[in-house]
């Protein structure tokens, strides 16, 4: 109890234990300046007269407001009239072109909360741009004197002790033997330190003992998945796509073991950079399986989240190239880029120019299959030459199969096209009569829950016969829609006379599926909800009106059928309608009227619907006629259309005369067409006379009224449709025999071709093209040529390989630092840039820099130079004057204590309890490759609660794992190299109350009273030593008894068992240390 009293009161805190770096400005200046300039500041700046009074161009301006008040309260966006107006669900409605994207009203949204943060510029940096630190290449440092020279183990020691002497302060004293092995072996392997390992460090007095356990960490297969993950923060690494459809991406898992054995095998730093940019280009002999490494490393480039499903293929390309360059340009360079792809950087010397000379490079190469809705992105086959061959051609066949099928349904929609475009006259007035009982709703026949007298209601998984899966869900029996079909359900209907029934279905989803529906074998309604008129139920989603259904006296069959998803229902009701309620008639039933194809006549009634209002359309006397019964009196007044002249003293008795008129201008337009041969040419020009042209476009449009419809196949002959399924069968078989060969997501070179800039970040607006080429302010303005046909990703990471690039080595430094020590020598570590924080001791990090190119860009000797350091082996021990003069801790006097992150928490648990897996590498995902990551309890279709190192554990976008959200992985759609540690409730709750925690802690308890002959003060010694890496004090382990003997006096009211009350006390004496502060802190 006292535990979950102290960790409710720290929840109430919910404060990082580190300040954020980055204020806001820098998601201010990619996601909102870009909206307001393009929507807002033409109007609203001072530039221009602002309307309303209202500026937009400044925050004050902002806060201050027009004369409606403030356009924005900070942290409230539900009070902002900025956001009430571009929602548009009141009277204030901006902008007046037309309502924001979501997206951009989300980042609006989102930016509020956080305050509204402006572009800071107070707080960029003075110099000139080109002269800024980090643009310039570093220089070797002199080394500092310092007056404490007993405390220097490493040149770098200098740099720290020399600040701290310069304040007048001094260094804390080194750590315990004990301390340090636990913050070495957690601090390279991610896992505690087991007891004959601190054992053997405690007996061992040679002068290099510590350079030892360090040498053998970084020897330990352990060290690349406890280093790959901090690598994985910064390349963004999910295996699901996110944003707008969530697919599994179920070969990400190779690049990410890809990093954990360049780690393990100390692959120099630059090469491991050119492998994840430029892998497929790199040049030199190499085995096959290093090629596969190669293509698998640039799946770097190809993790990002991207809009699958955007509509628009050329702004989705550039989205994607925009999220590359971001990632790329933060990761390598340490630098913001993304605004400019709208304007100049405000703040950075990079200017619009410069942002599309880098998007041409990554424009130029090819990451994904193709831009349709839902795109595909590209996966490399790592497989020999013989078995890609052998894999090309069996989708070869796969292909052939396509081909035939798709050659015989164009040549039998040919057929059925021109068989409906005779009968136009017929499909007008259908459609017609479709949009008239549309105009005639009926109410649900159950309106509040109230089921009439004369109803028969059945519940839905009531069926008599059928093959939908039947779920039981509030005492009633339904049908689930999560399953794949097809499916039908019959249901057995007696009603005592004959006549029009009325169907509605109680939906406990609404609108969530459909179904055809058949009366005694006859297809009444297909797939549509009949009349959209809901009201809602307290049982359920709500009651629907499907349709009107004619019964005969005593016994109906009623068959609802789907090809995919069922609609999730629970009951369906039939209600007799009185004799003389006009009854709406479904478009199945209005086509069998007029004996026309359904398809065919739902095209017409959309074209209808879009017509209404449009005085361009062709149709527009038909709906004229309509309103008002007669073409005279001014009924075509402002219609625009050419065809108007067709009509013009035209003054029809009938519906009919008017449909069989416009059937008449159809066929001869068609008859034109024929005959000038348009209707087969590769790209038709139209006809001369633009009257009958108005027609002919309309006609032949490809989503207009004569389109193929989607269930075109049943009204093929059956002959044809059995040749169809045939070839689907094999087609089918083909398909279940393909290869399953291993694949990696990555990319390879593109059409290669230099960009124009885009005005204002749109593709729609464009100005002078740009070559390919580096950011000048780094690289300069005489930049080599990138070759004729070459994407230039290669020479790309070349430059930025290069000793010479001012920020490469020191942004990976630093990065490194930071993830030993908790805070970078430039605390913002993905922005080097002037809105970033400047170093806190740049002579040390040039230092450093140049020695880790020096050493071949090793990272492990650049672990061994830091961690063989005094800084790096000093204690917490906490220090009042220094605590004043440096509150901070940006000198480094002492070691920060840092909790451990969400990985090694979990590592830890299942280490210490003995139940961990330390199975290295695969993919724990159970969905294939593009499937939905729909079932948020199993993400991924992964059991979270296996013991496998968290690095192997799928991050799933959007669905992220509980205990990884609660102890702050970051967001892994962006990349990240400084994780914040927060103190919240859910940390608490997981430790507690997971299942992963209580069987692990039951294990160990287990083990405990199964082992050898120990008395409990034993026991408590040995989980001490195993979780703590210490043995306990006495008083801790009289503590540690009396918590365990008064446990079990409380559990005897609940558990008779002796045995069982011993286990479940020593459980949660093991609980309780593994939800300690010192077991999940690091000193």
């Amino acid at each position: 109890m006292r535990i979950k009293l102290i960790w409710a009161g720290l929840s109430l805190l919910h404060l990082p234990l580190r300040a954020a770096a980055a204020d806001g400005s820098e998601f201010f200046e990619k996601n909102v300046r870009p909206v307001l300039a393009r929507q807002c500041l033409a109007c609203h700046s001072s530039s221009a007269s602002p309307m309303g009074g209202l500026r937009l161009d400044s925050r004050e301006a902002l806060l201050k407001g027009g004369s409606r008040g403030p356009a924005v309260i900070p942290g409230k966006p539900a009070e902002s009239l900025l956001l009430k107006a571009v929602h548009q669900s009141g009277s204030l409605r901006m902008p007046p072109s037309g309502k924001l994207k979501d997206a951009e009203i989300a980042a609006l949204t989102e930016w509020i909360k956080m305050g509204a943060p402006w572009g800071a510029a107070a707080r960029a940096s003075k110099e000139p741009p080109k002269k800024y630190w980090a643009f310039v290449p570093a220089h070797e440092p002199p080394l500092p004197e310092v007056r404490n020279t007993s405390w220097v183990k490493s040149p770098l020691d200098r740099f720290i002790l020399s600040a701290l002497e310069a304040k007048g302060l001094h260094p804390a004293p080194p750590a315990d033997k004990r301390t340090l092995i636990r913050r070495a072996t957690f601090d390279l392997t991610g896992l505690p330190p087991t007891p004959p390992e601190v054992r053997a460090f405690l007996e061992d007095n040679r002068p290099d003992a510590f350079a030892r356990v360090v040498d053998r960490l970084l020897d330990s297969p352990h060290y690349g998945e406890r280093w790959g993950r901090h690598w994985l923060d910064v390349a963004r690494y999910a295996d699901s796509n996110g944003l707008d459809e969530n697919l599994v991406y179920r070969h990400a898992f190779r690049y990410r073991d890809y990093v954990i054995r360049a780690f393990n095998k100390d692959k120099p730093f630059d090469l491991f950079l050119k492998e994840q940019l430029a892998g497929d280009l790199l040049p030199g002999p190499v085995t096959e399986d290093e090629t596969f490494e190669r293509w698998t490393a640039t799946g770097f480039l190809s993790l990002g989240a991207k809009m699958l499903a955007e509509d628009d293929p050329v702004k989705m390309q550039m989205d994607i190239v925009d999220e590359q360059m971001d990632t790329t340009v933060r990761t390598f360079l340490g630098l913001t880029i993304g605004c400019a792809r709208c304007h100049d950087h405000k703040f950075d010397p990079i200017p619009q120019a410069d942002y599309y000379s880098l998007a041409g490079i990554f424009k130029s190469s090819k990451t994904m299959e193709n831009f349709k809705v839902v795109a595909q992105w590209h996966e490399y086959v790592l497989a020999p030459a013989p078995e890609r061959e052998n894999l090309k051609q069996h989708k070869a066949k796969i292909e052939a199969k396509n081909k035939e099928i798709g050659e015989i349904s164009k040549a039998e929609n040919e057929k059925l096209i021109d068989a409906a475009r005779g009968r136009v006259g017929a499909y007008l007035l259908a459609a017609a009569d479709v949009l008239r009982y549309e105009q005639t709703p009926l109410n649900p026949s159950a309106s509040g829950g109230t089921i009439p007298p004369a109803a028969i209601r059945r519940a839905a998984g009531s069926f008599d016969h059928g093959n939908v899966p039947r779920v039981l869900e509030k005492e009633k029996a339904n049908v689930p829609a999560n399953a794949k079909g097809p499916f039908y359900a019959e249901y057995g209907i007696t009603v005592p006379q004959p006549g029009n029934y009325q169907l509605d279905f109680l939906e406990e989803e609404v609108g969530a599926g459909s179904a055809d529906v058949q009366v005694n074998g006859t297809l009444e309604l297909r797939g549509q909800r009949g009349v959209e008129n809901r009201q809602a139920s307290p049982a359920a989603g709500g009651w629907s009106v499907r349709g009107v259904l004619n019964l005969k006296a005593g016994n109906n069959i009623i068959r609802l059928e789907h090809k995919s998803r069922f609609p999730y229902f629970e009951a369906l009701l039939l209600t007799p309608l009185p004799k003389g309620t006009q009854a709406p008639l479904s478009r199945v039933q209005v086509s069998r009227q007029y004996g026309i194809n359904p398809g065919f006549l739902a095209n017409w009634v959309e074209e209808l619907r879009r017509s209404r209002g449009a005085p361009n359309s062709v149709l527009f006397a038909l709906l004229a006629y309509s309103q008002k019964g007669a073409l005279s009196g001014g009924a075509l007044a402002g219609w625009t259309s050419p065809a108007a002249e067709r009509f013009r003293g035209f003054e029809p008795k009938s519906r009919q005369e008017l449909a069989a008129r416009y059937e008449e201008l159809f066929h001869e337009a068609d008859r034109e067409w024929r005959k000038h041969g348009g209707a087969h040419a590769s790209k038709p020009e139209g006809l001369a006379d633009p009257q009958l042209e108005a027609f002919r476009e309309l006609a032949y449009a490809k989503a207009g009224p004569f389109a193929a419809p989607p269930d075109a196949r049943e009204y093929y002959p059956e002959p044809v449709r059995a040749r169809i399924g045939q070839l689907e069968k094999e087609r089918k078989a083909l398909e279940e025999s393909t290869p399953d060969l291993p694949r990696a997501m990555g990319v390879t070179e593109g059409e290669v071709a230099d960009l124009p800039i885009h005005l204002r970040g749109s593709h729609w607006t464009l100005g002078q093209v740009v070559p390919r080429r580096f950011p000048r302010v780094i690289a300069g303005d005489n930049q080599p040529p990138i070759p004729p046909g070459e994407s230039g990703r290669l020479q790309l990471a070349e430059w930025m390989a290069q000793p010479a690039n001012p920020l490469t080595s020191r942004v990976f430094v630093n990065r490194v630092w930071r993830w030993h020590f908790g805070r970078g020598i430039v605390p913002s570590t993905d922005n080097f840039g002037r809105l970033g924080e400047q170093p806190l001791n740049q002579p040390l990090l040039d230092w450093l820099s140049l020695r880790f190119v020096e050493q071949g860009w090793s990272i492990k000797k650049l672990h061994r130079l830091i961690m063989l350091s005094s800084v790096y082996q000093m204690s917490s021990a906490y220090d009042p004057r220094a605590a004043e003069a440096d509150p901070e801790d940006t000198l480094m006097w002492r070691a920060a204590r840092q909790r451990l992150e969400a990985e090694s928490i979990r590592d830890a648990v299942t280490a210490v309890t003995g139940v961990i897996d330390l199975r290295e590498g695969g993919s724990l995902l159970a969905y294939k490759d593009r499937e939905y990551v729909s079932n948020t309890a199993r993400r991924g279709g992964a059991d979270y609660d296996l013991p496998r190192r968290a690095v192997y554990l799928p991050v799933v976008r959007s669905s992220m794992y509980e205990m990884f959200q609660a102890f702050d992985l970051p967001d892994p759609s962006t990349a990240n190299g400084d994780r914040h540690s927060t103190v919240i409730a859910p940390q608490a709750l997981f430790m507690m109350n997971s299942d992963l925690v209580l069987n692990a802690t039951r294990v160990m308890a287990e083990k405990l009273l199964a082992g050898p002959a120990l008395d409990d003060a034993a026991r408590v010694g040995e989980v001490y030593e195993r979780a703590l890496a210490r043995p306990p004090s006495a008083n801790e382990t009289g503590r540690a008894l009396a918590f365990i003997a008064q446990t079990a006096s409380h559990l005897e009211t609940r558990e008779p068992d002796p045995a069982k009350r011993r286990l479940l006390s020593w459980q949660s004496f093991c609980k309780a240390l593994l939800t300690s502060n010192e077991f999940i802190y690091l000193n």
